[in-house]
């Protein structure tokens, strides 16, 4: 069973109210982000890789990974390799949460730009321990 949900503002099917875009910030073309594995929000290494990598809006990015989810949802923080893109989808499927990033079509990019989504997901519609991906299947 496949839920997606496309976070631009009009959910697809019943996997709307499962998860919501918290937060989408470019992050510039810095390669030190290439590796950064997607986490939960409040891993310390995630954050202190994003600072490391100085993007010139560090108090957006502060601002996207101190999300506070309510206690029914978690919250989730992927940076994805992209080039103009406008927003991001989150896709569910089994144990893996998976994200897509949207908009921006008709654009050519040299250098490849990166862009920080948080997603919040229904605590109950997910395992304890979900695989996190930015590689579409």
């Amino acid at each position: 069973m496949c839920l997606l949900l496309v976070v631009t503002g009009c959910g697809v099917g019943a996997g709307a109210a499962q998860s919501r875009l918290e937060a989408f910030t470019a992050l510039g073309s810095d390669g030190g982000l290439a590796d950064l594995a997607p986490a939960e929000l409040g891993a310390p290494e995630f954050q202190r890789t994003l600072e490391r990598a100085k993007p010139s809006n560090l108090d957006e990015v502060r601002a996207a990974l101190a999300f506070a989810p309510s206690a029914d949802r978690r919250g989730f923080a992927f940076v994805v390799p992209g080039c103009a893109e406008d927003g991001a989808e989150l896709t569910i499927e089994g144990d893996t949460l998976t994200v897509n990033l949207t908009g921006g079509e008709n654009v050519n990019c040299a250098t490849a730009n990166y862009f920080l989504a948080v997603f919040s997901v229904d605590r109950d519609s997910i395992p304890a321990a979900p695989k996190l991906s930015t590689m579409p299947r």
